[in-house]
């Protein structure tokens, strides 16, 4: 199977790149052909059209795909190409070539880090900061100036969504050991105002009833305490939307409880329902992993 690395290497020596630094004027170019490709990005397929990828001729695909460059190619299948990369990342990299823009992921969103990205796009040989718009820069700014403490505070924010998703994992894979057809439980989470019990954390609770997995989830979130009500009080409407996004068989509800001025509790009630998937289960496990020939 074709390997990008290899093109790369002998578009490199034939003098078919064109500078990194070239200006945006150099990335309008009328298409060479509307055939449509398939790009096998470490394992993850992506169909486009060559059109889409030539139009930028400055970048390491738009050079690759060029109609000259042609007999250098040995895709697969007819038109399948392999390219030994993160294949999660490649959405970003077939985005700007669709939009010409450049969208970065919002904070904390898919476990995607700007670095990672970052090293993506110059491989690709795509000029991320002049792509991007000027809100985009301006976030990046603003990350780049946060001071030490509030990169620590946003910490304690993803460290708890960890924690939380974590939870959320433990349930289903003690589930998961007598039923992979279809399960489902309902896990409320108490966070109480005031460290009156168990240092913020005042209950967990499992229906299904398991009094040992409870016990588990317990300890593991002990260490917010108090935290967790403060967190959940700013950023809870955020963080069920991220929840729900990255594991979707999970629904969020929070509930706000106030029975005194130092009796306010925020309840987290999680319900996990799972049906099994023939084919979603095959695509992600490593029977559908296709070795490079």
């Amino acid at each position: 199977m074709f390997n990008i690395s290899v093109c790369f290497i002998f578009l490199y020596l034939s003098g078919s790149i064109i500078g990194r630094n070239s200006s945006r004027q150099n990335y309008q170019c009328a298409p060479e052909s509307v055939e449509r490709i398939i790009l096998n990005v470490g394992g993850i397929k992506y169909e486009t059209y060559r059109s889409t990828l030539t139009a930028y001729p400055s970048t390491l695909l738009g050079t690759m795909f060029q109609e000259r460059n042609r007999a250098l190619l040995h895709p697969t299948n007819e038109n399948e190409y392999f390219i030994d990369r993160d294949g999660k990342l490649f959405r970003y990299i077939l985005q700007f070539y669709r939009r010409n823009k450049i969208i970065w992921p919002e904070p904390g969103s898919d476990y995607v880090s700007r670095e990672e990205l970052e090293e993506e796009f110059d491989y690709f040989q795509i000029p991320a900061s002049q792509f991007s718009n000027d809100n985009e820069n301006e976030l990046s700014t603003q990350l780049t100036k946060a001071s030490p403490i509030t990169k620590l505070v946003s910490k304690k924010l993803d460290d708890f969504i960890l924690v939380l998703q974590h939870s959320i994992i433990e349930v289903c894979a003690t589930l998961s050991e007598t039923n992979l057809q279809k399960f489902s439980t309902i896990l409320t989470l108490t966070f109480s105002h005031e460290n009156l019990i168990s240092n913020g954390i005042t209950s967990v609770i499992l229906k299904p009833k398991n009094d040992h997995l409870a016990k588990m989830i317990m300890k593991s979130l002990l260490p917010f305490g108090k935290l967790g009500y403060f967190l959940l009080d700013q950023y809870g409407e955020e963080i069920g939307k991220h929840l729900h996004k990255n594991i979707p068989e999970v629904t969020w509800e929070l509930n706000h409880k106030i029975y005194g001025p130092r009796e306010k509790f925020y309840d987290i009630i999680l319900n996990i329902n799972y049906q099994f998937n023939r084919d979603v289960v095959l695509n992600n496990s490593s029977l559908n992993f296709k070795e490079e020939l």
